[in-house]
């Protein structure tokens, strides 16, 4: 079976965003960064209002509260902007050229073979690691840093089923 798709800009963020909210490494430092760092700074700027500038308990609590929290609100969306903008730059960079564009996936009991511009890619079976597959994407994990990425936009029921359970 062959599979034609097209992988744009907009597949490589999303498939980066992805990557790094299933990474127990990045998880563990996104979390570390939206908990411990505004937490610290609260009970620093705690302190210093109440012993340094010594001022009343409540006021320096109000505002302690409020900048964790603020923080603990808006930190997801500016990390998410981050990251894509982060992608971005990697594309612009060219080290991930290869990966856009228009590409025909052949599908056979034995192996995938990925064709495209600028790629030539085979990859047994059975040396599928993980499939993962998202409301707009599937990707599928044979390394530990090499994957092929579906978008799923302009495939059928049917090769979604079919690409989905390859392993």
């Amino acid at each position: 079976m062959t599979i034609h798709y097209e992988i744009t800009k907009k597949d490589f963020v999303n498939f980066n965003l992805y990557y790094i909210e299933n990474s127990n490494t990045q998880r563990k430092n996104y979390l570390s960064v939206r908990i411990l760092i505004p937490l610290v700074f609260s009970v620093l700027l705690f302190i210093m209002g109440t012993i340094l500038f010594n001022q009343p308990v409540i006021y320096w609590t109000i505002i302690s509260m409020g900048i964790f929290g603020l923080w603990f609100l808006y930190f997801p969306k500016q990390y998410h902007n981050l990251i894509a903008k982060e992608a971005e730059k990697k594309l612009s960079k060219g080290s991930f050229k290869n990966m856009l564009g228009e590409k025909n996936m052949h599908i056979d009991e034995v192996a995938i073979t990925i064709t495209g511009d600028k790629q030539n890619e085979k990859v047994k079976v059975e040396d599928i690691e993980t499939i993962e597959q998202y409301k707009d994407m599937i990707i599928i994990y044979y390394s530990d840093k090499q994957v092929i990425i579906v978008p799923t936009r302009s495939l059928s029921w049917e090769e979604i089923r079919i690409v989905s359970i390859l392993k």
